[in-house]
């Protein structure tokens, strides 16, 4: 494929991931409006939970569609999705029909990330994965950090044209992706899809995302409908476990899972994003407005340029282990200095120097697991790192928020110092992991199975 074509592809896969990122922040600056204009604002935190539970959920679903019936044709269905979810998000009469609607924005989102991941291991060569991944890594962070500021301006005008404003954008890709990706060729497996397995794990993996996300909005676990969904999710997750072992075409094959590499990249995948996620929730809990915003600005920055330095030096190297290993290596100590200097200004290096390891981590890790995986399981590999990205991050969301609340009753002040030195001592974890990870070297080619 010429480079031209390439980079015709990639606009419209970047812009789709620009809008499924963007929509994970972008409605929390108009949550106070919308609590206004709405009625049943009790179930206001829903508005982005169940976006972020309903991408995960789908993840590993459309990873196995896409490899059934094909990406490109899987892609267009999400975008459309997408569009019409954010539509009806626009005209929302009250807050349940608001959290209806971006659970469908959700699953479109779950969607398009999982679709445009496997496309470039689908068409790009091992070698040159990196290089590319970390332009969709970059795209992450930046929409991840345009989310609260376009919608502080758009919000001025109306919290519905943050949802209108996805109309035109996705419009724009869908007709990109359309004209980067026609006559091109898809492989697509000729199999069932396993129904009951996509059921079991909807139910055993959505009850665990909602029992987190209650957890963070709440701080107890002493509920019924916590109880109830601590059984429902442990029974529905051993259900699916049991199945995949016995279903002659599973939804996410166990022999995968005995891949060494996959397993790992996926362990480092899950700390990497519960603690991206975690310390975005973090930092505005601890410091003042105006300081926590700059705080994150460094943190969010650090993440693209260690995305894009990981991406091109994979390709030069042709390994991806020396970069992963480098990235975790820094983590102990640059979160045991942002520990020490808590959330002052002195903390900005610190959170670059974080976001930066995790940057080198991100595409690096997906590229592991591409090219550890079978080629006509890429669809489903990806997707693996799609939902324990989102389990991550609503596990990171969800506990350091809670634990802050119960140590700033017992230490004032110091909650937040305390946190960064238990994360900077849970991160030797990821590092003995990667160090034991085996090396491969990445192909040059694209594999033919």
């Amino acid at each position: 494929m010429s480079e031209h074509r390439l980079r015709k592809i990639l606009s419209g896969l970047l812009l789709a991931l620009f809008l499924a990122a963007l929509d994970q922040t972008i409605v929390a600056v108009v949550l106070p409006d919308i609590s206004r204009d709405l009625p049943h604002a009790e179930y206001l935190p829903w508005v982005v939970s169940a976006y972020l539970l309903a991408m995960t959920v789908a993840t590993p679903i459309a990873g196995k569609l896409g490899d059934l019936f094909g990406r490109a044709r899987l892609l267009y269905g999400s975008l459309l999705a997408f569009i019409l979810a954010s539509i009806l998000c626009s005209l929302a009469r009250d807050v349940g029909e608001l959290v209806a609607a971006r659970a469908l924005q959700g699953i479109g989102a779950g969607a398009m990330m999982t679709c445009i991941q496997s496309l470039i291991g689908e068409l790009i060569s091992p070698a040159e994965r990196g290089r590319y991944q970390a332009w969709f890594s970059g795209m992450f962070a930046i929409a991840s950090l345009a989310g609260p500021l376009l919608g502080s301006l758009i919000g001025q005008w109306s919290w519905r044209g943050i949802f209108l404003i996805n109309l035109p954008l996705g419009l724009a890709a869908l007709f990109l992706a359309q004209r980067g990706l026609a006559g091109l060729a898809s492989s697509r497996m000729n199999s069932r899809v396993d129904y009951l397995g996509c059921m079991l794990l909807t139910l055993g993996l959505g009850c665990v995302m909602m029992l987190v996300i209650r957890f963070g909005h709440e701080q107890s676990w002493s509920s019924t409908i916590d109880t109830a969904l601590l059984l429902v999710g442990t029974l529905g997750t051993a259900l699916f476990i049991a199945w995949q072992r016995h279903a002659s075409e599973p939804l996410i094959p166990p022999s995968l899972l005995r891949i060494p590499t996959l397993r790992a990249s996926l362990l480092l995948m899950l700390f990497s994003s519960f603690l991206s996620v975690g310390l975005g929730m973090l930092i505005p809990l601890h410091a003042e407005s105006g300081q926590a915003i700059s705080l994150l600005i460094a943190l969010a920055a650090g993440i693209p340029i260690g995305a894009y330095t990981g991406g091109r030096l994979s390709a030069q190297l042709k390994r991806y282990k020396p970069l992963i290993l480098t990235g975790c290596s820094a983590l102990p100590p640059t979160l045991a200095c942002v520990a020490w200097v808590e959330a002052s200004w002195l903390a900005l290096p610190g959170l670059m120097l974080t976001g930066i390891a995790l940057g080198l981590q991100f595409p690096t890790v997906l590229v592991a697991v591409q090219n550890a995986a079978p080629r006509a399981q890429l669809g489903i590999a990806t997707a693996c790192c799609g939902l324990v990205r989102g389990l991550g991050g609503a596990l990171g969301a969800a506990l350091l928020m809670s634990l802050f609340t119960a140590l700033n009753t017992w230490q004032p002040g110091h909650a937040f110092g305390y946190l960064m030195l238990l994360c900077s001592a849970l991160a030797l974890a990821p590092l003995l992991i990667a160090w034991r990870m085996e090396d491969q070297r990445l192909a040059e080619k694209i594999p033919s199975h």
